[in-house]
């Protein structure tokens, strides 16, 4: 049996990480999803589980979605989405001109479109039709 495609959420406020999860589950029912609160766990688990896709939180306390992207991108083998949440315009206008994220999404965040950009990364078209900084 195939493995299911793996989707990593890292979000420092619990409830939204554990929310973002739940409703994107039930548009991906297909799709596997492991939760982490802080950089360091998310790095730890996207190491061992190596995930398909994250959706990062930028702003947190220690290491945050930006370091922990960083160093999933160094350990990856293949292809990785990475997409970065954010309530920061002038934060995520940085990361626009170098990052290490593929869509840079605000909050608050259309679920609609991180189904989108999922569903083209789990057909293998990891940035089909949009464009690489969202």
């Amino acid at each position: 049996m195939a493995q299911p495609f793996e989707i990593l959420i890292l979000d420092d406020e619990h409830d939204a990480a554990d929310m973002m999860a739940e409703v994107l589950s039930l548009h991906l029912p297909q799709a596997a999803f492991r939760v982490a609160y802080t950089g360091e766990d998310a790095v730890q688990r996207g190491i061992a589980h190596r995930p398909g896709a994250a959706i990062f939180d930028l702003e947190m306390a220690g290491l945050g979605g930006e370091g922990a992207a960083m160093a999933l991108r160094a350990a990856s083998q293949g292809s990785l989405l990475l997409i970065a949440l954010s309530g920061s315009v002038s934060r995520l206008a940085e990361l626009r001109k170098k990052g290490p994220f593929d869509h840079l999404l605000s909050k608050p965040v259309d679920v609609a479109q991180v189904v989108e950009l999922l569903c083209g990364c789990m057909r293998g078209g990891q940035f089909a039709g949009d464009d690489r900084r969202t």
